[in-house]
């Protein structure tokens, strides 16, 4: 390849790197304004991150998103953010069928699932939640809505590529 033609390519897929951190930032930004709105942790997430994706969600799904909130209708188990990340994921690679299989939406959650645990240190709604009140912020939370976003939305535009090359193995759990 010509060193001309490597450095379009280069400016090709810093462009396109560029455009997914625009993109990730968004919706992060999104998700943070929707809490100052007054919605909960999952329905922020699923508003912003199904808008920054150019999703048109109905109100009835909009509206399930709504007793994920502080980890379960304020249960404090799985956050929020990660339930609305679950409720996309299942809602571009959910099945319809029993015959159809589980282990693309299942696999994508399981990717949801260790990237969140990977930027936050957790899933749950109880080890963030006093984490969070503890930093002494006006808006408990907020950093949690912000990178939440950004893993959710990570994870759907990374999905292709993930199907594309899951390990055997995972096809099976």
């Amino acid at each position: 390849m010509r060193e001309k033609d490597m450095e379009e390519k280069d400016m090709e897929e810093k462009t396109e790197q560029e455009k997914r951190e625009e993109l990730l930032a968004w919706a992060s930004d999104r998700c943070c304004y929707y809490k100052t709105q007054g919605y909960h942790c999952s329905e922020s997430t699923i508003r912003a991150c199904s808008e920054a994706l150019g999703l048109t969600l109905s109100e009835d799904v909009l509206r399930s998103a709504c007793g994920f909130r502080g980890g379960g209708g304020g249960y404090h188990d799985r956050c929020g953010v990660v339930e609305a990340g679950c409720m996309l994921i299942s809602y571009l690679y959910g099945r319809l069928s029993p015959y159809q299989e589980a282990w693309p939406y299942s696999y994508l959650i399981r990717v949801l699932h260790e990237r969140f645990k990977e930027e936050l240190g957790t899933i749950y709604c109880r080890d963030i939640l006093p984490k969070e009140l503890e930093s002494g912020t006006d808006t408990p939370c907020m950093s949690t809505y912000a990178a939440g976003a950004r893993v959710v939305v990570g994870v759907i535009l990374d999905a292709p590529d993930l199907l594309l090359h899951i390990p055997e193995e995972e096809k099976e759990i």
